[in-house]
């Protein structure tokens, strides 16, 4: 059977089309794409199972702590998977990623006392990690007035910035792998969050794309 990927983009006021066609991007199986921030009820939940083979979560304008309709729902789908019951690579990006380590029993909390949002792209080191082993400096989008303040227990900090010291993490063990950044962006997402489009260079577009082709490769790798 060919392999399945579960992406759930849980935008709040417009879909984020592009970026799931860029996680989508040599995909060789299936897929189902979940908007429970935009249709209510169209999230994952027990009539849907588990029945994938990865699972991607995008980013969202929403906080882990907001107490939105599909957030405690989504939760409690992610539990099992955070236990490794059942074994799924996920991948959590931006929100995705801060879910997840609130989740894990991490902390999340607002980048400066402001609340100010950090917005463009910038440089973000890779080290340690399973997913792109050895080290990497990338050029990626950011957007985010919320970060991941403590890690959760068992899983370790895969990526760093200046403006994000957790800016990447990764269970020790079962596939679970999260960034703050936003691989996905295109110039879709650089229009909608004020970013100048000619910032998604040729540079950023092959660094950022190493990362989803990585998740690719670990979902069908572990099947």
């Amino acid at each position: 059977m060919r392999p399945r990927l579960f992406i759930i983009d849980p935008s709040r006021f417009h879909p984020e089309g592009q970026g799931v066609e860029q996680i989508l991007l040599e995909w060789p199986g299936t897929s189902r794409i979940f908007r429970p921030g935009l249709v209510p009820g169209d999230g994952p939940g027990p009539a849907t199972g588990y029945e994938a083979d990865g699972v991607v979560l995008m980013g969202s304008a929403s906080s882990v702590y907001d107490e939105d309709h599909w957030i405690a729902p989504l939760a409690g789908w992610l539990g099992p998977l955070l236990r490794g019951e059942p074994r799924i690579p996920l991948l959590g990006l931006c929100f995705g990623h801060q879910l997840i380590a609130h989740l894990a029993g991490g902390r999340v909390g607002f980048v400066a006392p402001d609340r100010s949002k950090i917005v463009g792209v910038e440089e973000t080191g890779m080290k340690g990690g399973r997913l792109l082993p050895g080290e990497h400096t990338l050029q990626v989008v950011v957007s985010h007035c919320e970060e991941v303040k403590e890690a959760p227990p068992g899983y370790v900090v895969t990526a760093r910035r200046p403006n994000a010291p957790i800016d990447g993490l990764e269970h020790r063990d079962l596939p679970i792998f999260s960034f703050q950044f936003h691989p996905e962006a295109r110039e879709e997402f650089a229009e909608q969050a004020g970013i100048d489009v000619h910032r998604i260079d040729d540079r950023l577009r092959a660094d950022s794309g190493r990362v989803l082709a990585a998740f690719r490769r670990h979902v069908c790798a572990e099947r």
